[in-house]
């Protein structure tokens, strides 16, 4: 499984791990074949995934887009009990590129003693 030390950016990180009845050359299509991941997980939001890393057979990497900015998708499959398929999904998330606004108001006097919130 990746190390969740390596996520990008000051992001979030979420990770799903299984184990599925599939060998690991079904699984390993299932993830590397566009049509059938969108299939099973749906089309980013944000436009196309990328690919920035494959490597046949154990992890696939993909940037993927959302409207809160682009993350990172990473699939690892191993061999699992008997002919099954372990696999990991990690979605590290970049820092956003959404300024996020806090409830909290802080009175802040400029140089004309005009006060506003910041």
């Amino acid at each position: 499984m990746s190390d969740a030390t390596d996520a990008p950016g000051d992001g979030e990180t979420l990770v799903f791990e299984c184990d599925l009845e599939a060998p690991l050359e079904q699984v390993w299509r299932a993830i590397s074949t566009p049509e059938i991941r969108e299939a099973w997980l749906g089309e980013p939001e944000a436009g196309p995934s990328e690919v920035t890393r494959a490597e046949p057979g154990s992890r696939l990497d993909l940037v993927w887009p959302t409207r809160e900015g682009d993350g990172l998708v990473s699939f690892e499959i191993s061999e699992g009990e008997g002919a099954g398929t372990h696999l990991t999904i990690v979605h590290r998330m970049f820092a956003p590129n959404v300024v996020v606004l806090r409830p909290a108001r802080t009175v802040v006097a400029t140089a004309s003693s005009w006060r506003m919130a910041a």
